[in-house]
This record gives structure tokens, sequence and C-alpha cells, in this order.
């Protein structure tokens, strides 16, 4: 199928945030002067790139802007700013870091009027899991360089009950639980099991078999409104997006869809005709780590909880055949990293350590099969 759109390259992208040239000794020094923790960068930050990150950190401090404070889960946070959350929005500017304060602030201000990180640490069980089943939803699975796998079923969302969502909360913050959901706990536990990746991100597969005119055009303001904030407030978030089962109509209402997305966005989307999609899409992903409705061998299907990997089932023990719905939190932990329940139910909040991982190495070493660095 022709796309209207850029075509994104069927290989592996080579990540923007580049080695500088030299030895690995130079490249260790930067990140070090940088101040950058070299779980989070991976050591593949330029000099500039460095002092870039530096000077955006110094930003922050003297506007006093901070993505953390407060408490998670029983463990006090200080003020504080992540370095990967700040190489996003450093990245999606270019490596220019007034331009990335600007938007970074922005979003600090935007979460903090929502009380985002509040919301989503006491969402109701149901009402988190009623927001999810609208949104992309994780298989469970990582592509061929670890970043967690999402698909969405568009025919499945029925726009009535995003018509209700909408309605219930006009500023869509609820929308943005799913969201959190993956930069909270998905994309940081993906990064644990593959360390060497500089930028936790994720790739979806959007399904749009079955959508008809009607049933897009009942969903366009809410998405449109959604994408706009997504790429406002999350961004190089994505890795690739690969849309599959597109209607004969779509390539007529791609250049309406491409407005509300930056062009370093649609660049990473490819639409998909049905006879190349299992070809392009096993170039990114193992067939053995892609669901069976795409060609692949994993019993998942879309609404089901994630079907773990032998490796993420050893990481996380007896959590992976004890899964629950609502929100989940990742918490670094010096003595091993912890994944923690979040959001109430009748009993009140909860806060149930649900795993507790190994230590994790900060240099190269043991190498598992998707590049984790483990004890």
């Amino acid at each position: 199928m022709d796309s209207p759109l850029s075509r994104s390259s069927t290989s592996s992208e080579a990540s923007s945030v580049k080695s500088v040239p030299g030895s690995s000794a130079s490249s260790n020094s930067s990140v070090e002067d940088a101040g950058i923790s070299r779980r989070n960068a991976a050591n593949t930050l330029s000099a500039c790139q460095c002092a870039a990150l530096k000077e955006l950190k110094s930003l922050c401090r003297a506007k006093n802007v901070y993505w953390n404070s407060g408490d998670r889960e029983g463990y006090r946070i200080p003020p504080s700013n992540d370095d990967v959350t700040l190489l996003r929005y450093l990245r999606a500017r270019g490596f220019a870091p007034q331009a990335a304060f600007k938007q970074y602030s922005a979003t600090v201000a935007w979460r903090r009027k929502l009380a985002l990180d509040e919301m989503y640490r006491t969402a109701e069980i149901s009402h988190f899991e009623a927001i999810r089943r609208l949104m992309p939803q994780w298989t469970g699975r990582r592509s061929r360089n670890g970043v967690p796998i999402f698909v969405y079923s568009v025919s499945r969302t029925r726009p009535e009950d995003l018509l209700v969502t909408s309605k219930q909360d006009p500023t869509l913050s609820n929308v943005f639980l799913p969201a959190e959901y993956s930069t909270q706990f998905v994309q940081p536990l993906c990064a644990r099991m593959h360390v060497d990746r500089a930028m936790p991100c994720a790739i979806f597969i959007i399904d749009l078999t079955g959508v008809g005119v009607r049933h897009f055009w009942n969903l366009r303001a809410h998405l449109q409104k959604a994408s706009t904030m997504a790429t406002s407030h999350y961004p190089e978030s994505v890795d690739k997006i690969f849309i599959l089962g597109a209607p004969s109509f779509f390539p007529a209402v791609w250049g309406y869809i491409n407005k509300w997305f930056e062009p370093n966005l649609t660049s990473k989307i490819s639409v998909l005709a049905s006879s190349e999609a299992k070809t392009v899409l096993t170039k990114h992903i193992d067939i053995d780590d892609l669901p069976v409705s795409y060609g692949g061998t994993v019993p998942w299907e879309y609404g089901m909880s994630p079907h773990l990997d032998a490796e993420a089932r050893d990481m996380v023990g007896s959590f992976a055949d004890n899964w629950i719905e609502g929100p989940i939190h990742y918490v670094p932990r010096e003595d091993g990293d912890e994944i923690v329940a979040a959001g109430a139910e009748a009993a009140g909040l909860r806060g149930t350590v649900l795993a507790k991982l190994p230590a994790c190495l900060e240099e190269p070493g043991a190498f598992s099969s998707k590049g984790g660095v483990c004890v």
C-alpha cells in the first residue's frame, strides 16, 4: 500500500543520541562531568550533548523547576529532575537547552496543575481500567532493541465511551493515566532489562481493521486533542508507529491527521499493507514477541493482561502470574528496584511491593539477550 506519508526505514534506526567520536574514556568523562547517571545515559552522549544537558539542569535549578517531589509509595522523593526525562525534551528540541527548558517547564506546570502524579497514585482501580481499555495496551513483549510493544485496536474503542469520558473530564487529564502507566512502569521496566538503551520509549501497532468513516469521524476531536497534548507533554516517547488495516479512505484523511504531530514524529510512522505487515514488523520485532493476530506466536489479544517473555518473567518472579489491574509504579532503589502497586481500592491506597528486582550494574557487563546488565 502506498502511504501518503514519509515512510520510516524498515531497518533499525540509530538513536539520534550519538556517541562522540574517539575513545570510550572520553565519552565517559563527558558523562561524568555533566553529572549524568551512567545507568540513564548509557555512555551515548557526545560532549556537546552532555554540555546541553548540564545547561538544562542548571536552568531548572535556577528557575526552581523540578519534575519529582514529595512521596511515592512510602519513599521520600526530593525535588529532582531525571536525566532520561530531561533528555527526552532535549532530543525533541534538537539539544537546544533554552527551547527544551521552555517545553519542559510548561509540562511541569501542566502536571502540577492537574496533580497528575497524585491522580495516578490515587486512581480508583475500576476507573483506571475503564480508561486504560480505551487506549493502547502493552502486550508484555519487547522489540529487538528492547522497547515495549503496545497495540491499539481502534475498532474496539467506542466513540460513545470517549464522549462520556470527555464530558466528565474536559481537560482530558484522565486520558493520560495510561500514558503514565507506560512512563512510570512499563518503559522503565523494559529499560531496566536493556540498560544500554539511552532513551526508554515504545513501539505502537495501530490496528485500523474494521474502522469506518463514521467511526473515525466520531473519534477525531478526541484523538486530535489527545495527540496534540501528548506531543507537547510526552516528547520522544515513541520509537515507531505501525498502522495496519488502514481503510480505503485513510489516504484522504492523513493530511488532516498529520497536522496533529510534529514532523519528527510523523517520520516514525509507517502505513503497512496486509501483504507486507509481517515482513516489516518482524524486522523490528522477533516473531516470538509478536501477537498471533499480526503473524507472530504470542497468544495475546487486545484487552488481555501482558504476556511476558521468559526473561521478564524471571526478573519479576511470581508477579508475572499474578498480574494486577490499576496503576503500578517502578521505583528505583540502590539495593534493587521495586515494582509497587498504586491506586485506590475499598481498603484504601495500595502500596504493596509486587516484585523486587536484582541490583543492576552501572558498567557494561554480562548482557542479557536484549541488553540487560544484572547481578
